[in-house]
């Protein structure tokens, strides 16, 4: 005999950043298969987050002279079976609120039941500058270069296969 689930979530969510392949999953149940991500990103000074970050007279060079510019090759095959569950018993969760300050590459919340098979997330980043988080930061007089010269740049293979059983209540 299956016996239901009770979720309440009352609050609310709050996520200052969340950068690729991040999920927050909220539920009874939650299947995700086969999440792919693939890049490459160039910046010259990132990602800023927070309050009262100074950044001043900073001067950032990021030159990437490649001749072949990441060449991606993702061929996934994604298998999902359906199982049906055993018996269950009644389970409960009462959430105020979720708070999230950072979630970078391939990081989750799972809040309830779930099921996640298949992250991947493989990238190439040239942050001359970098990342910040947080409050009050502050950066002055800086000179950033990144030069990253390469003939080919950031060969990503990923060819997977993936396979999930997933249990049905």
């Amino acid at each position: 005999m299956l016996k239901t689930s009770q979720f309440n979530f009352i609050g609310g969510i709050n996520v200052q950043t969340m950068q690729r392949q991040s999920g927050i999953f909220i539920g009874e149940h939650n299947n995700a298969i086969g999440w792919s991500a693939h890049g490459k990103e160039n910046n010259v000074i990132g990602s800023i987050s927070g309050r009262s970050n100074f950044l001043y007279q900073n001067t950032s060079i990021l030159l990437d002279p490649d001749f072949v510019d990441t060449p991606i090759d993702d061929r996934d095959i994604n298998l999902s079976f359906d199982f049906p569950g055993k018996e269950n018993q009644a389970s409960n969760i009462n959430l105020d609120s979720i708070n999230v300050n950072t979630q970078v590459d391939n990081s989750s919340i799972f809040v309830g039941k779930g099921h996640v098979t298949g992250m991947d997330a493989n990238q190439k980043v040239n942050h001359s500058q970098g990342s910040l988080f947080g409050n009050s930061n502050q950066l002055s007089n800086n000179f950033n270069l990144n030069y990253d010269q390469d003939t080919i740049d950031a060969i990503i293979e990923d060819q997977d296969i993936k396979i999930a059983n997933i249990m049905k209540e």
